[in-house]
């Protein structure tokens, strides 16, 4: 973690995408929404996923793996998050890692991140996933995940909540991935890093990981963005995280380099210097 910018004064608010911000606003505004996601679902997947935890996957600790909790460390300090969340390992050979957990949050890596990714791109996943949890996004995540389990009809009133919620859920999904990119371009600090890591889990090949073109995948995601801005926002809506594995990633691309351009990464970096 040489040379990275600790950022000490950071804020996370102004970091935020404003659609992230909007659509959580509106959902908090429904009558009783936030008390039953936080009291009722949160706290039933937090049971669960603690039984999870403890019995799946291999955990990442000073004593097992080492190196790998020493980076997670240096990533919380580089975004200036001081609660270091847990971390496992489970073998699959994707390019991924998600967060579970809203009140003792853990990062569950694929092997596949740690084999494939440098240390930079891994600094960005990471950091993605710090920023789900720095932004307060991980009960609407959990919210939305269980309305595709069969634990949503065992709650009273949850069949209610699928139909005014998830809708809107899907939608502020990957609006709240925007928003974790630009936390994961903080932590490694190499906007080359940031894109290469979603190029490789976009499907480049390793044998050719040599020769990956950003600027060619800069333009892709332009030309995306210049084709569809107009309508991705209602394709969005209809995007189901049960149907599509890290969708999106051209059009993260795109609003990531969008938001280093604008002038805004630099300033938070220069800023903390």
């Amino acid at each position: 973690m040489a040379n990275k910018v600790l950022l000490s004064n950071i804020d996370y608010n102004s970091i935020e995408h404003k659609e992230d911000v909007s659509i959580r606003e509106k959902l908090d505004a429904i009558p009783k929404f936030k008390s039953f996601m936080m009291n009722t679902i949160c706290a039933l997947r937090e049971k669960y996923i603690s039984i999870e935890f403890a019995g799946n996957g291999i955990h990442v600790t000073q004593e097992c793996l080492p190196d790998l909790h020493a980076h997670l460390i240096n990533v919380c300090k580089t975004v200036g998050y001081e609660s270091v969340p847990d971390f496992s390992l489970m073998w699959n050979y994707y390019i991924t890692a998600g967060t579970e957990g809203a009140n003792k949050p853990h990062i569950t890596a694929m092997s596949g991140a740690i084999d494939l990714l440098n240390e930079d791109e891994l600094s960005f996943l990471l950091g993605h996933e710090i920023g789900h949890q720095a932004c307060g996004h991980k009960p609407y995540h959990m919210f939305l995940e269980t309305l595709y389990m069969p634990l949503i009809n065992t709650v009273p009133g949850g069949k209610i909540w699928i139909g005014l919620v998830r809708s809107t859920l899907l939608n502020w999904y990957r609006y709240s991935d925007f928003t974790a990119d630009r936390i994961g371009l903080l932590a490694c600090q190499d906007i080359n890093a940031a894109l290469t890591t979603m190029i490789k889990m976009s499907g480049m090949p390793k044998k050719y990981f040599s020769s990956i073109n950003v600027d060619s995948f800069i333009k892709q995601s332009q030309e995306f963005d210049e084709m569809y801005s107009g309508i991705t926002g209602n394709l969005i809506n209809y995007v189901s995280i049960n149907t599509a594995f890290n969708p999106w990633l051209v059009a993260r691309a795109a609003e990531l380099y969008r938001w280093y351009k604008s002038g805004d990464y630099e300033h938070i970096i220069n800023s903390n210097r």
